[in-house]
C-alpha cells in the first residue's frame, strides 16, 4: 500500500475514533454536506452530440474551527455519465477524505484535501479503480455593481 493511501485510511481512522468517544469528549463543529454537479451538451460541428453528466454529494464532521477555516472528515459519492457511452464518462463510486475548508463573506472558497476513492465502471467490465487523490479546490463570486 502506498504512503499516501496509508495517510488518508489513517486520517480517516483516527476521525471515527474521536467520533466513538463519549460525548462531550470532543466537540463537535458541526454535520457539514454538500453536493455539485454540472451537465453539459457537448454539440461539436462533426461527430455525434454528447450529454455529460458529473458530480458528487459529500457528507462530513467539522472537528475543528479556526476563524474561517474548518478541519472536515467525509464521505463522497461521486457520479459521471455521458450517452455517447464512453467507459472513462460512466463511472460511480464512494470515497473518503480530510480536508482543511476556508470560507470567507468576501466572495472565495478554498478547499485542500486528500481522498480515498474506489471508482466503478458502470459500463463494460465493471472494473473497480481505486486511487488516492491530493486536491486543492477553489470557487470565488464577485458582484461588479458593489
Amino acid at each position: 500500500m502506498k504512503r499516501s493511501t496509508q495517510l488518508i485510511i489513517g486520517a480517516c481512522i483516527v476521525a471515527a475514533t474521536a467520533a466513538a468517544l463519549p460525548a462531550g469528549a470532543l466537540a463537535i463543529e458541526g454535520f457539514r454536506g454538500a453536493t455539485w454537479g454540472d451537465l453539459r451538451w457537448h454539440l461539436p460541428e462533426e461527430g455525434d452530440d454528447n450529454l455529460v453528466l458529473n458530480g458528487w454529494i459529500r457528507q462530513g464532521i467539522d472537528w475543528a474551527k479556526w476563524g474561517n477555516t474548518t478541519l472536515n472528515t467525509y464521505g463522497i459519492l461521486q457520479y459521471r455519465w455521458d450517452t455517447e457511452r464512453l467507459d472513462w464518462n460512466n463511472t460511480f463510486g464512494p470515497g473518503v477524505g480530510i480536508a482543511l475548508d476556508t470560507y470567507t463573506m468576501e466572495g472565495l472558497v478554498l478547499s485542500v484535501g486528500a481522498e480515498y476513492i474506489w471508482e466503478s465502471r458502470i459500463l463494460g467490465d465493471q472494473e473497480i479503480e481505486q486511487k488516492a487523490v491530493v486536491y486543492m479546490g477553489w470557487y470565488g463570486w464577485w458582484d461588479l455593481k458593489r
